[in-house]
């Protein structure tokens, strides 16, 4: 029998009657706890999973596996439970969120979302750094990383575009592509912060605002606001974008004459 069959025995039938009962972990965290965990939102059966996976980590622990690694067993073995397998190890080691969270990703790069989810709806102090760190483990799911943060927080949606962009530069166009399709009104908005942070960005993104508009169907047209258009013209000016490149967006109505002449007000600016 392997470690971790012996470890399911001890959660099933009358040894874990009582689910509601946990038994303190024998490897506690040291140290202050960086996270407080919000268990509120749990339905009872969800409360009954996780104190079943608390046990078995508990198991698990004591025979000197490590944390990533008893993730990773039980994420590979229940990838349906991968919900409740995050919260108990979050409850076994609340100073490592990130790095459990990498742990998922790496074995099952198809539970991303799970792990975003479940990291804003217990841990949402974590919630910036997982996006990174789902983004460097597996950068060819940015889009879907970028659309289930948007869609689980549209108020961070500027924290979200800076995040992914730092996380891959190279990956700009894709980054502002998926946050216009999934906040179209706001998106515009975290462009420009994104440009202000990071000023070597700012052609990506000019050309990936450009295709977004371009490619946007004409019944379907986003409209951002011009108070939204006027601080985009302003930095980008700011980081070196001339006139000339704004054109196309008054030529397709985005943009007027006036908008643009009022930051580009002189020759030296054309």
């Amino acid at each position: 029998m392997t470690v971790f069959t012996a470890s399911l025995f001890i959660v099933s039938g009358e040894a874990k009657a009582n689910f509601n009962v946990h038994v303190k972990s024998t490897n506690p965290v040291v140290g202050a706890k960086a996270f407080d965990l919000n268990l509120a939102t749990l339905t009872p059966q969800e409360k009954k999973l996780v104190d079943k996976y608390n046990s078995v980590i508990d198991d698990h622990l004591n025979y000197n596996f490590s944390i990533t690694r008893t993730v990773r067993i039980l994420v590979n073995h229940y990838p349906q439970h991968v919900n409740q397998i995050l919260i108990a190890a979050y409850q076994h080691y609340p100073t490592r969120i990130p790095v459990i969270n990498r742990a998922v990703i790496q074995v099952e790069p198809a539970l991303t979302s799970d792990v975003l989810t479940t990291t804003h709806l217990v841990a949402p102090q974590a919630f910036d750094e997982t996006i990174a760190q789902a983004i460097d483990v597996e950068p060819s799911y940015i889009d879907d990383i970028v659309t289930t943060a948007t869609r689980l927080a549209p108020e961070k949606l500027n924290t979200i575009v800076r995040v992914a962009i730092v996380s891959e530069p190279r990956m700009s166009e894709t980054v502002v592509k998926s946050a216009a399709e999934s906040s179209p009104d706001n998106f515009l908005d975290a462009v420009v912060s994104s440009i202000k942070e990071i000023p070597q960005i700012t052609k990506h993104a000019f050309v990936a605002v450009k295709d977004f508009f371009n490619f946007n169907n004409a019944e379907q047209k986003t409209r951002p606001k011009p108070e939204q258009w006027n601080r985009f013209i302003v930095e980008a000016k700011a980081q070196g974008i001339n006139r000339e490149e704004l054109e196309w967006f008054k030529e397709h109505g985005y943009l007027t004459e006036q908008q643009i002449a009022k930051v580009y007000n002189n020759k030296a600016d054309k």
